[in-house]
């Protein structure tokens, strides 16, 4: 199968692993009720009722058989959620390789002596990102907006506010805002957001494996982005599906 404008060779070889992934017997199809672990699999996570419209979607359209999805009807409805501006924009940002800093050090729960790197340009969009989301907040003033010249982004979440407002950008009512510790902090209740906030964030559908709280509190900064990647990008797909219903066209700038 040719990849479909929107969709690389690269991404789509990387598409066949997650199928594969799913596929265990290599029958070549899988069933409905595996298609939302598909895209958790293909890092693309989906919320519930949008997988179920693209359930709907492939039944009125005549591309299920027998309750089977195929490769290539999965890669179709990957080309159709990557198909508007928003999500290549900003993964074209932060994918660009300018400006690469090696971090040393490793999460305190995987193995140490090894490092990672990440660019000036992507932290630059996440910070943007960010201050543009939380802008209006009054529980973040304290650390927003943030200088994206600086290490601002490592150390406005360490008390976890941020994160958690972040998530529910993303998937609102998500967190109950009632349960963020907001004034008054200490070690406790920093520890107390920190931990609400991975939880809140496995919830949606991140990938939290070997994050933990004192990464986050200490501003490791590989983890926080990729941890603020994931939930941006889920909340992202949201923002397509509203503007694809509303017939608005969303831009990130």
């Amino acid at each position: 199968m040719a990849a479909p404008p929107q969709i690389s060779q690269d991404e789509l070889e990387e598409l066949r692993e997650a199928f594969a992934k799913i596929d265990v017997d290599s029958h070549g199809h899988i069933g409905t009720e595996e298609l939302n672990d598909l895209f958790k699999a293909a890092n693309l996570p989906l919320p519930g009722y949008r997988v179920r419209e693209i359930i709907q979607d492939l039944t009125k359209t005549g591309d299920l058989h027998d309750g089977k999805v195929t490769f290539d009807e999965f890669a179709n409805v990957v080309h159709g959620l990557k198909s508007t501006e928003v999500a290549k924009t900003f993964k074209k940002a932060i994918n660009k390789k300018e400006g690469i800093y090696a971090v040393a050090g490793t999460s305190e729960q995987s193995s140490s002596g090894t490092q990672h790197s990440y660019s000036e340009e992507e932290k630059v969009a996440f910070v943007n990102w960010v201050n543009k989301a939380l802008e209006k907040d009054p529980d973040c003033k304290h650390v927003l907006p943030m200088d994206p010249t600086t290490n601002d982004l490592f150390t406005a979440v360490g008390d976890g506010i941020v994160l958690c407002k972040m998530i529910n950008q993303s998937v609102p009512d998500t967190i109950d805002e009632r349960t963020i510790n907001k004034k008054k902090l200490t070690p406790f209740t920093i520890q107390e957001n920190l931990n609400l906030a991975l939880n809140s964030a496995s919830a949606i559908g991140c990938h939290v494996v070997n994050i933990g709280a004192e990464d986050l509190k200490e501003g490791r900064q590989h983890l926080v982005l990729g941890l603020l990647w994931q939930v941006i990008k889920i909340g992202l797909f949201a923002d397509i599906e509203i503007s694809r219903n509303e017939g608005v066209c969303v831009c990130v700038c």
